[in-house]
């Protein structure tokens, strides 16, 4: 790959659904094994292991041809005992959890301080940025997750039947912070977009009912939306599952610029593109399970294809369905990142 020098101006492209002259990558983060194999040792700080696998991030995003990197929030920042980043677990149960199912247990919580402004772990990651990319942070989890995480799945579909007020509390006190976060990281002129991260669904459906969504997650996403907005943000929403059913919902009324996270089984990334690109930008879509299953060369064939498919009108940036786990061999990962640096120096 030839040096490559960042342009977060590209991103913004896609994500106004404008053509691009070079193929444009997404991705919300990779894994350890990635980050060590394409960093330079000797670019990164020694002393803070927190900076030091922040810097690791930035330097193996700028090495691999994106023009910006992913951030994390602060470990302060995250609800304790939601099992959010549920350790090295590739699978775990939506009922993990349950601590909140009463006003007393609400009560007790030690929700997080939201309003210390504490971004220290933020600012020591600037002098490390390279010249022309961005900042794209990521929540300390979504409105949706973070609340199942406190309460368990099932016993919030109890709550939302027998105890209505205490889950608007419970919203509220989740929403208001995480708001708040998204106030405070968009005074950073690092920052040139947000995701908002929830994952909505599953396979077939939302979590959550219609009704159920309307009165207790689209209200705060509008909040979020608006937030990143007023700083004249984008904003991208990464949500597994299917949520096709309410994209008229995230296109007009929450008006996020791109939707991030894609499943064959649900919907190829090819007929999101097709239904959504003139509304909405597509960002990411090579199925994880695909990469897994298929050869080098037809994860390759299936990037250029989406890459040709795509150039003239815009709308689209490269990069899996999701994210890049362990157990996605790093060659598949790498065989969709030459469909784009094919194309760039052709």
């Amino acid at each position: 790959m030839r040096t490559f020098e960042p342009d977060f101006n590209y991103l913004l492209k896609v994500l106004r659904r404008e053509p691009t002259d070079r193929p444009v990558l997404f991705e919300f983060y990779m894994n350890d094994q990635v980050y060590e194999a394409y960093t330079d040792a000797t670019a990164i700080p020694t002393g803070d292991e927190d900076l030091a696998t922040r810097v690791r991030m930035v330097h193996c995003f700028k090495n691999l041809g994106y023009d910006y990197a992913t951030v994390k929030a602060g470990k302060h920042l995250y609800f304790p005992n939601t099992g959010e980043d549920h350790g090295k677990k590739r699978t775990y149960s939506l009922n993990e959890g349950s601590h909140i199912d009463s006003w007393e247990q609400f009560e007790h919580y030690p929700w997080p301080d939201y309003a210390s402004g504490d971004f220290r772990y933020l600012e020591r990651m600037l002098p490390y940025l390279p010249e022309g990319m961005k900042l794209v942070p990521a929540s300390p989890g979504g409105i949706e997750e973070i609340v199942i995480g406190l309460t368990g799945y099932e016993n919030l579909c109890y709550l939302m039947h027998d105890e209505p007020e205490l889950v608007d509390a419970l919203f509220e006190a989740v929403g208001t912070r995480l708001v708040s976060y998204y106030r405070d990281i968009c005074t950073f002129d690092a920052v040139g977009a947000c995701i908002s991260n929830d994952d909505w669904g599953f396979n077939t459906q939302t979590l959550l009912s219609y009704d159920q969504m309307r009165r207790w997650v689209i209200p705060w996403h509008q909040k979020i939306a608006d937030t990143i907005h007023q700083a004249s943000r984008p904003a991208i929403l990464h949500s597994c599952g299917n949520i096709y059913p309410i994209m008229d919902w995230v296109i007009d009324e929450l008006k996020y610029e791109g939707k991030h996270s894609y499943e064959d089984g649900i919907m190829p990334v090819e007929e999101a593109w097709n239904r959504y690109h003139d509304r909405i930008a597509i960002i990411g879509g090579i199925d994880v399970n695909y990469m897994i299953m298929e050869s080098t060369q037809t994860v390759y064939d299936r990037s250029r294809a989406m890459l040709e498919r795509t150039s003239a009108v815009g709308a689209f940036a490269l990069g899996t369905g999701n994210s890049v786990p362990e157990y996605l061999p790093t060659e598949k990962y790498i065989a969709m990142l030459k469909a784009a640096w094919d194309m760039r120096y052709r």
